[in-house]
């Protein structure tokens, strides 16, 4: 066997393993302005404002559920962002809003920090990102699609579990059998 063929078989092996599964969420956050960080001023009040959206569209049950199981799954994440095209006469910069601010504040506010709904344990939990831009003629059609679901991958998980698991016990509570020998 070559070193080519190790390769392939390990790709085949590592695509087995990844499957995406059921949808855990599929929400539309309609009407609502697509939010960027801006220039960084009252990036908490934005974040609450769109936490306050989100919630919104989630019966409080499965916002708990979500909650308590954050921390088992890798998943998928699509994101649609609907932007208003605007009008001739307003100078808007509404449908030119770049992808990557309009993930950031999102991201945020679907993690576990301090602004965050704690619907997803942190980033690092995406194993799948689709994120797209549409315009849209109204301002009654714009906002957000959110769609999370399943990301399979025990590896990937078990990874993401023994890192977070570490970083919280953090290097003052290592036990004896973690120590570098002397």
């Amino acid at each position: 066997m070559t070193e080519t063929d190790d390769l392939d078989q390990g790709s085949v092996s590592s695509l087995e393993d990844v499957r995406t599964g059921k949808t855990i969420l599929d929400i539309n956050v309609v009407p609502f302005e697509p939010i960027t960080m801006g220039s960084g001023h009252v990036v908490a009040e934005k974040q609450s404002r769109l936490a306050k959206a989100i919630l919104g569209r989630i019966q409080p049950e499965d916002v708990a559920q979500l909650r308590e199981e954050r921390a088992n799954r890798v998943v998928t994440l699509t994101v649609l962002f609907y932007l208003w095209r605007g009008s001739s006469d307003v100078s808007d910069t509404r449908p030119v809003k770049d992808l990557d601010n309009l993930l950031k504040i999102l991201l945020d506010v679907l993690g576990s920090g301090p602004q965050g709904l704690g619907l997803l344990e942190s980033d690092s939990f995406i194993g799948e990102l689709y994120a797209s831009k549409q315009l849209v003629e109204s301002e009654e059609e714009e906002g957000y699609r959110i769609v999370i679901e399943e990301y399979k991958d025990e590896e990937m998980l078990r990874t993401l579990k023994e890192f977070h698991s570490k970083k919280k016990t953090g290097p003052s509570q290592a036990t004896t059998h973690d120590l570098p020998p002397s």
